[in-house]
């Protein structure tokens, strides 16, 4: 039985290290998305504001603006979806809520097996879920010259309409 619970506990272990791993794996993802997004945030933003300092706008400074306030909210989801700390359980169980002197040693080491196993699947959902937030922010970002080609050929449709009216 020992044998058989070393084999188990160590499978588990490992693959509580692979969830952090992951969980490094994703934080590192987003901080990338996020510097992108950055960067494409203060290309629009410094033809957006050249536009504003000229008084000049017309459909390229409207969906550079709109691109930019597009760039700006993705950034805010990501950051608070993505990028805040969350807390992810931990590999080990503390020494405190292992040592119980009167249990049996093999019983106390299957019920820290069914903690570990709960731990390991909390961490794949908390996984999962940043998984699918930066997901959805990436799928978002891909639409950015949608948004500046929306609102750059609507400003050309007001254009129009107020010029024939």
């Amino acid at each position: 039985m020992t044998e058989r619970l070393d084999w188990i506990e160590k499978a588990g272990i490992e693959n509580m290290k692979v969830h952090h791993t992951c969980a490094d794996t994703l934080a590192k993802e987003a901080a990338t998305t996020l510097a992108l997004l950055l960067v494409g945030m203060g290309g629009g933003m410094a033809y957006a504001a050249k536009a504003i300092d000229a008084h000049s706008w017309n459909w390229f400074a409207v969906g550079a603006a709109a691109f930019t306030i597009w760039l700006l909210a993705l950034s805010w989801y990501l950051v608070t979806k993505c990028l805040m700390v969350e807390p992810i359980p931990q590999i080990y169980n503390e020494p405190k809520n292992l040592n119980d002197p009167p249990e049996d040693f093999d019983h106390m080491r299957e019920c820290e097996l069914l903690s570990l196993q709960k731990r390991i699947d909390d961490s794949a959902a908390r996984n999962g879920r940043l998984a699918s937030r930066l997901n959805l922010a990436r799928r978002l970002a891909i639409a950015s010259p949608a948004i500046f080609f929306i609102f750059s050929v609507a400003w050309l449709v007001i254009v129009r309409v107020f010029e024939v009216s």
